[in-house]
């Protein structure tokens, strides 16, 4: 099958959606389909494709920064990526985008005649202050266009049921499924060996229980909370420390809140980690924490999962589909500090429960294994290109 992927971020960019389109295009070429991403970035499609390690072809269209929202370009939607869709000759286009990369997929799709899917990948409605406009307008106006959008799909796609149900509540009329997402449970996996473990605690420099967040270090993932929770927890184990594992324009205000509360050394940014020094900053943290009341289907979660971490998160949106209460982590009380610091105390000093815990996420995080998810997505592809043909 021939397959065009549309999306308006892509690696080397770092964000979820840009890592989930491309292990979806890297594990679809690995089965025999052709695949084209088309996309916009500040890198060549040659620059872009060598980064893929020529597994699959990319286009980029003509794009701009938006300085409004770091990483963001946008493109004109006015047919740009036609002509290359057109020579690619796809027998189904996915969009990954309800903005102008995804118009281009609509375009596209409606001028070549073939099916489109349509991923949506997270609740805008929680990002509007990034744009200035945390309004109810503003969150009226976001839900309508982004249902305007899928309502021109002849399958959307999302990631968890919850969002799924927002986009049905908001007027979406078209056919839908839940996938969720894909990681690779080969690369994220738990160290079994405890003395290695040891060993790759002490190279990274940690005497006690490491606790671990990972993800885009911004306001709407309220990491602030994770970390106040953090320094009561520090009060009753002394050798705790607390790893961030990613970057954002939140940076620096959380670095100053680490100061203000003495624990100078106790947490550390270590900015973006990839590959398998990712993996054996996982393998040696004993408990991932989140207070993000806005995730849908965060994939640090599930690779943190995959690498044996019991999860504490708060009861909110997509997390409840993900972490079992009580078999592997806990889900708790939103804005709750308290509660978050004294289960993350009760699990470290717990050996037999972390264990537990720590098994079931490893057992949990094979339903989101990059050979299951493709074979599914292989199986909607397929449905909606014979019912296209069938028309």
């Amino acid at each position: 099958m021939r397959i065009a992927l549309f999306t308006d971020t892509f690696p080397p960019v770092v964000n979820g959606v840009a890592n989930a389109v491309a292990r979806s295009a890297r594990a679809l070429a690995q089965c025999g389909h052709e695949v084209c991403v088309f996309t916009v970035s500040d890198k060549s499609s040659g620059e872009l494709e060598r980064m893929a390690n020529d597994a699959f072809r990319v286009v980029t269209l003509p794009s701009v920064g938006l300085p409004i929202y770091i990483d963001v370009r946008t493109s004109m939607p006015v047919g740009l990526a036609l002509g290359r869709v057109k020579k690619f000759r796809p027998d189904i286009i996915h969009s990954h985008t309800p903005f102008s990369v995804g118009w281009e997929a609509v375009w596209a799709a409606r001028a070549l005649g073939v099916p489109l899917v349509g991923t949506h990948h997270t609740f805008f409605n929680h990002y509007l202050e990034h744009v200035h406009l945390n309004y109810p307008w503003a969150e009226t106006l976001s839900w309508k266009l982004t249902v305007a959008y899928y309502n021109r799909c002849n399958l959307v796609v999302s990631p968890t049921r919850s969002l799924a149900s927002e986009l049905l509540a908001h007027g979406l009329k078209r056919p839908y499924e839940i996938l969720p997402n894909t990681i690779d449970t080969q690369l994220f996996r738990p160290e079994p060996d405890a003395t290695a473990r040891q060993k790759l605690k002490s190279t990274l420099g940690l005497p006690g229980p490491t606790l671990i967040y990972m993800g885009r270090v911004s306001y709407e993932k309220s990491i602030d909370q994770a970390i106040r929770a953090f320094a009561l927890i520090a009060r009753d184990i002394p050798d705790a420390q607390f790893f961030i594992v990613g970057d954002g324009p939140g940076r620096a205000a959380l670095e100053q809140l680490v100061s203000t509360l003495g624990l100078g050394g106790r947490v550390r940014f270590l900015g973006f980690v990839f590959g398998q020094r990712l993996v054996e900053v996982l393998q040696a943290s004993d408990v991932f924490v989140t207070a993000s009341k806005s995730e849908n289907m965060p994939l640090a979660v599930l690779e943190a999962m995959a690498c044996g971490l019991p999860v504490l998160a708060v009861r909110s949106l997509g997390l409840a589909e993900i972490i079992e209460d009580g078999r592997n982590g806990m889900l708790l009380p939103p804005d709750d500090t308290e509660a978050l610091a004294r289960e993350a105390i009760a699990l470290i000093k717990d050996d037999r429960l972390r264990v537990e815990q720590s098994r079931a996420s490893r057992t949990l995080s094979a339903r989101y294994s990059e050979k299951e998810i493709t074979r599914r997505l292989e199986g909607m592809y397929a449905a909606v290109v014979h019912r296209q043909k069938s028309l």
